[in-house]
């Protein structure tokens, strides 16, 4: 049989090494609910205690039962807004004092009644963990990552042991009120587990953000988060490759502000970048979600359009055009004209050849006939 008080000194010290671990591990700028969920192990050591001194009788007994239960609910909802705050979303706080005295006074008022006490409080406790693989499941989306599942079928496990140990504690109450033995060391090995796996599974909910984030930044600009030259390419190329499998359209404008010198020239780099950022909200403005809008460098940015031939382009560079010369542009309050040209390539039809290096130079060479004819206009190329 297991030794429950050696059982107990173990749980309590992986509980705070785990905690501490996971608040180490996790780079200051990049915890999100890592302090809830480092708490929520610290309240789960101290209700493991708290269970290794319990007195036997009388009000000590049901202070201590209520302490217990109060920690243990605590530690749920803390797991709860951790998950919640890793997404940025709010919670209600109101939730922990509520969870914490409910189940604290539903313990201690069955202080007396080990069986009824431990079926009352384990339908509470497999309540909120249900809550909390919901929450990580759902708030990944539909194909959620490693530690996402870790932490939600972990939880989801969790509520099922400890449903089946409140209908256990009603059938064979004599085993799940004795304070020690086989079934109440099972019950905290497995308790133990589980805490085990879903702190892992939040540990690498943070690590597979990182590698998301590092993803991102690799792809995107930094000035305006839009994609960047490389990733132009690499989703070209594949747009290139579905429209000659398909024989679907596929065009590309290069977008030039005009004399954005002047502008660098007379406000500084820092008005040019605030130009810029109010380019990119006009332009997005303008597209598709399936568009995809990309800064090749400088003032020149690039659109692909899937599915657009060179007619839908130039409607297309146009209604951008019109919208740019529209739109307020200001430096320090200072009002500004802002105007853009456009070149627009499509893809022959029938070529099969053809690379996305030919498009944008063809592009690029009607962008050269916009401004050579006067900016603020656009131009489609001959070969389109």
């Amino acid at each position: 049989m297991l030794d429950t008080p050696t059982l107990i000194f173990a749980v309590v010290l992986d509980d705070l090494v785990l905690a501490a671990a996971l608040w180490l591990a996790i780079a200051r700028r990049e915890r999100r609910g890592v302090g809830a969920w480092s708490a929520s192990l610290v309240l789960q050591a101290l209700s493991f205690a708290l269970v290794a001194v319990r007195p036997t009788d009388g009000a000590a007994l049901a202070a201590s039962v209520v302490a217990v239960n109060g920690a243990m609910a605590l530690s749920l909802t803390l797991q709860l807004a951790a998950l919640l705050a890793f997404y940025r979303r709010p919670f209600a706080r109101a939730w922990h004092p509520c969870a914490a005295l409910g189940c604290g006074l539903v313990g201690g008022a069955l202080a007396m009644h080990p069986a009824p006490r431990v079926a009352a409080v384990g339908v509470a406790y497999a309540a909120a963990m249900i809550a909390i693989g919901v929450v990580a499941r759902r708030l990944h989306g539909k194909e959620p990552g490693r530690g996402h599942r870790l932490v939600a079928y972990g939880s989801f496990a969790g509520a099922a042991v400890l449903v089946a140990r409140a209908a256990a504690a009603l059938v064979w109450p004599a085993r799940i009120g004795a304070p020690h033995g086989l079934v109440p060391s099972l019950s905290m090995l497995t308790a133990h587990a589980i805490t085990l796996a879903t702190s892992l599974g939040f540990l690498l909910m943070h690590r597979e953000r990182q590698e998301l984030d590092a993803e991102r930044l690799a792809m995107t600009d930094a000035l305006t988060g839009v994609y960047n030259r490389r990733t132009l390419f690499d989703l070209g190329d594949k747009e290139l490759s579905r429209a000659r499998r398909t024989g679907a359209s596929l065009s590309l404008i290069i977008l030039d502000l005009d004399h954005f010198k002047r502008i660098n020239d007379k406000y500084g780099h820092l008005g040019g970048d605030a130009v810029l950022l109010r380019f990119v909200e006009v332009v997005r403005g303008c597209l598709r979600q399936s568009d995809v809008l990309t800064r090749c460098g400088g003032e020149e940015f690039c659109i692909l359009l899937p599915d657009v031939g060179s007619a839908g382009a130039k409607v297309v560079g146009e209604r951008i055009r019109a919208a740019v010369e529209a739109a307020r542009f200001s430096v320090d309050g200072a009002p500004l004209k802002v105007t853009a040209s456009a070149g627009i390539a499509s893809l022959p039809s029938g070529t099969a050849e053809v690379k996305l290096s030919a498009l944008v130079a063809r592009a690029d060479q009607a962008l050269y006939v916009a401004k050579r004819d006067g900016r603020n206009r656009v131009s489609v190329s001959k070969a389109a």
